[in-house]
């Protein structure tokens, strides 16, 4: 154990922490040891993100060169992009130095595209090339500059027409990544123009936000594509366990990605998914309503399960919620009871057959007045009666 610390570790304190912790966790010492291993061999990130080969000499088994192509990533420059039989260059025309390198084997056979550029002034596509382990490539190249391809012993080619499917086929047949182009028959846009009110049928991306980062996301027959700011991220569709909609506003929806279980997404060094219980996922937000329609029409093509209205994700409904449906229940019926007994309280019912019907008192009191009125009213009548027969007999003695 001590060996390979001081080989690796100069700082005393740094080495003996670990060495505290492989003392508490014995099991831990082979992992930790591998870690410091790895690091030791891997080059830091400037030097595997800015490789420089200082000769200016390309090797004599190049296959091609694409001229002035404009590149968002590794970097914002404008490189060569040189294909040699085992190698992939960017040239700076400039410094005359190849700043990157990669082996043709580090990149992935998934996520190759060929996609229009949104939101651009002149009319372009951008490319994606994904590596296995880190990062990506993105460039472009416009619909109205002419790009150059030049070949060893060849006179330079100027492409003019189906210059974006002639690089797509150089870089299939020679990187041994294919590139896939849109298409209607696994995406089309249900997105309606804010200003026509006209569904945009040849869109081919929709608008969303990874946490704070907005971006474009593409719906391929490959898979699904993420770009092309940083992170740049390619799903590929053996990837993808299930689509989940949530969110739902008036205006907006959020889409969540569900990944299989040990599958890589390939894209921009450093990503990482969110874990939803045993699930990786990532979720993409702030999509307009109007694009549900041709989603949800991707996932079903793709075979791709829509678990938005997954047992899972319902409400759960929890005891205490239950115990205080049943009490209000209980209530409803005890108030319906009370209100039927409220007007006569009085009321007890009797086992004895000879006994007499106990009635309602307050109809009682309501007989004892219409009594009451009818005997004043009688009275009221004799009284004037007997006024009339007074009246007569003063008539007769007048007489």
């Amino acid at each position: 154990m001590t060996s390979w610390l001081d080989e690796s570790i100069d700082d005393p304190n740094l080495k003996q922490s670990v060495q505290d912790l492989i003392k508490a966790f014995p099991a831990s010492s082979r992992v930790i040891e591998r870690m410091v291993r790895y690091y030791d061999n891997k080059p830091s990130d400037r030097e595997a993100k800015r490789r420089k080969v200082e000769e200016n000499n390309i090797s004599s088994d190049e296959v091609f060169r694409i001229l002035d192509l404009s590149f968002q990533l590794p970097a914002r420059k404008k490189y060569n992009l040189i294909i040699t039989r085992t190698r992939l260059l960017l040239h700076n025309p400039k410094s005359d130095i190849i700043e990157f390198q990669y082996n043709l084997d580090d990149f992935s056979p998934d996520g190759g595209a060929c996609v229009p550029s949104p939101d651009k002034a002149t009319k372009c596509n951008t490319y994606t090339l994904f590596l296995k382990s880190e990062d990506c490539l993105v460039f472009s190249s416009q619909d109205k500059v002419d790009v150059i391809l030049q070949k060893p012993n060849t006179k330079d080619e100027m492409l003019t027409t189906d210059k974006h499917q002639t690089i797509s086929n150089l870089l299939s047949q020679h990187t041994r990544v294919k590139i896939t182009h849109p298409s209607k028959e696994f995406f089309h846009s249900t997105g309606i123009s804010s200003s026509t009110g006209k569904v945009l049928e040849d869109k081919s991306h929709v608008l969303a936000y990874l946490k704070a980062k907005d971006g474009f996301l593409f719906f391929l027959p490959t898979g699904i594509l993420f770009g092309f700011k940083k992170p740049t991220l390619f799903f590929p569709i053996d990837s993808l366990a299930s689509t989940v909609i949530t969110n739902i506003t008036q205006r907006t929806f959020d889409l969540t990605l569900t990944l299989k279980p040990n599958c890589q997404v390939l894209g921009s060094a450093g990503f990482r998914t969110t874990k939803e219980g045993d699930n990786d996922t990532v979720q993409f937000s702030m999509i307009e309503q109007s694009e549900y329609g041709g989603i949800e029409a991707y996932s079903k093509k793709i075979g791709v399960n829509d678990n938005s209205m997954a047992e899972e994700r319902k409400a759960v409904v929890t005891k205490t919620e239950e115990d205080q449906k049943d009490q209000d229940s209980t209530n409803n019926i005890a108030n319906i009871e009370d209100e039927d007994s409220e007007n006569d309280d009085d009321f007890e019912p009797s086992d004895g057959e000879n006994e007499p019907l106990e009635y309602d008192t307050d109809a009682d009191d309501d007989d004892d007045d219409e009594d009451t009125e009818r005997d004043t009213t009688q009275q009221n009548h004799m009284f004037i009666d007997e006024d009339d027969d007074e009246e007569d007999l003063l008539d007769e003695d007048d007489d």
